[in-house]
């Protein structure tokens, strides 16, 4: 039977939780006050939490941020209801780690059909365990830049995306741009645990249930561990850690797509020498490729073969910049994708919360983007039809067949 458990400091409200799902077979506890509730939620482990906002001593924000510190609740949905109805008190409540937000007085019929949507939801999603663990080799792939302003994070989440949905295969996502996290924003997803969370265990403590306690799930089912938004959360991974932590993952994913900060730090270094592929990002200006010349430098120091390096052009500006070809020359790296420039699209997919991928299944680059995630999968996924082709998989493939029709080939490997 499913376990809700509804926190509020008014009977009246309570009464109408317990009214509005009578008609579920839900088994309901109530708590009239922040700190009982937090007690309750312990002793009861309920599948779903309902706690009002305006409550004395211990408001619903509070009670939310403590429960999601605490690794039973990482996951559990939470809904807040609250009578505030202003977007700044909306905003608190997702960043205090909500996944939904219902305003007082609200309709029975709506609180129960909201239940049931985040209790699909959670269901859908629920964190890997290791019963789950894939047998085949996975693909870990590094976005990496030493020079902000390239689109280092909106390559990694809408590739990462085009990667889930093109292949339906376990698929995460790791922010590790430690002090300004923006994988959470960008997927428009509440922030629950973050890699930070992860910090006080070392090597030798991490286990998977350590590790599913920071995995975040999207709702297209993309996994992702996010970063800290705010440089003064962020608390520093020790490598080991790290390193431990890669190494389960790929017992657990098909595919991990990692996004790096702008830096060789003991972090970037341990996921770059990890990682089957980088991405190298590059800009059509004489700073982008300063820093891609040096990052290649580096990477040929750290022994890296080139067939594990995949320039990417980004055209940042719209028609001023430096040529594909005198890039390729500077660098003697040729280019394998060039992103075009659409800047507003990406600005305004950033701005409400929906990936370009999702937002524009349609529009060229996502199609481009699309291509390139079929491009970097693994031989064994591209070399036969899936039993139950997506969406994604017939688009790349309808347009490979027309390319193929042209005598046109975008990617060396098709």
């Amino acid at each position: 039977m499913t376990k809700i458990l509804a926190i509020d400091d008014e009977k009246i409200y309570l009464n109408l939780i317990i009214h509005a799902l009578s008609e579920q077979d839900y088994q309901i506890e109530t708590a009239s006050s922040g700190s009982e509730g937090i007690q309750k939620a312990r002793d009861f482990t309920p599948d779903l939490i309902i706690t009002d906002v305006m409550m004395p001593k211990m408001s619903g924000y509070e009670v939310t941020r403590l429960l999601r510190k605490e690794e039973a609740f990482a996951h559990t949905p939470i809904l807040m209801l609250t009578a505030q109805v202003d977007m700044k008190a909306k905003l608190e409540a997702f960043e205090s780690g909500a996944d939904d937000y219902l305003t007082k007085p609200f309709a029975p019929e709506e609180l129960a059909a909201r239940i049931i949507a985040l209790l699909r939801r959670a269901e859908r999603t629920k964190p890997i365990r290791s019963e789950s663990a894939i047998e085949e080799k996975s693909r870990l792939i590094a976005v990496h830049s030493l020079r902000g302003g390239t689109g280092c994070s909106s390559l990694a989440v809408n590739l990462s995306l085009g990667m889930y949905s093109l292949w339906q295969k376990p698929t995460i996502l790791l922010d590790l741009a430690m002090t300004a996290g923006q994988v959470a924003l960008m997927l428009n997803a509440p922030l629950k645990r973050t890699w930070a969370d992860l910090a006080r265990f070392g090597a030798e403590d991490i286990d998977l249930e350590a590790i599913n306690s920071v995995i975040n799930q999207h709702e297209s089912g993309l996994s992702f561990i996010p970063a800290p938004t705010l440089p003064s959360e962020a608390t520093p991974l020790e490598k080991e850690t790290l390193n431990t932590a890669l190494k389960m993952l790929r017992h657990e994913f098909s595919y991990i797509i990692a996004d790096l900060p702008h830096d060789f730090n003991p972090m970037t270094l341990s996921t770059l020498d990890e990682a089957d592929l980088i991405l190298l990002l590059v800009a059509p200006e004489m700073a982008s490729i300063r820093a891609a010349a040096a990052a290649v430098d580096t990477y040929t120091k750290l022994g890296y073969p080139p067939e594990k390096i995949n320039l990417v052009l980004n055209a940042v500006v719209p028609r001023s910049g430096l040529s594909k070809e005198k890039i390729e020359s500077a660098l003697a790296l040729s280019i394998t994708v060039t992103i075009p420039y659409i800047a507003d699209k990406f600005v305004h997919a950033i701005n409400y919360g929906q990936p370009l991928v999702s937002r524009y299944p349609e529009d060229m680059v996502t199609g481009l983007l699309e291509d390139f995630a079929f491009h970097l999968s693994q031989n064994e996924h591209k070399k036969s039809k899936p039993s139950a082709p997506s969406q994604t998989w017939q688009r790349v493939y309808r347009r490979h067949k027309a390319r193929k029709k042209r005598q046109i080939n975008h990617f060396p490997s098709w």
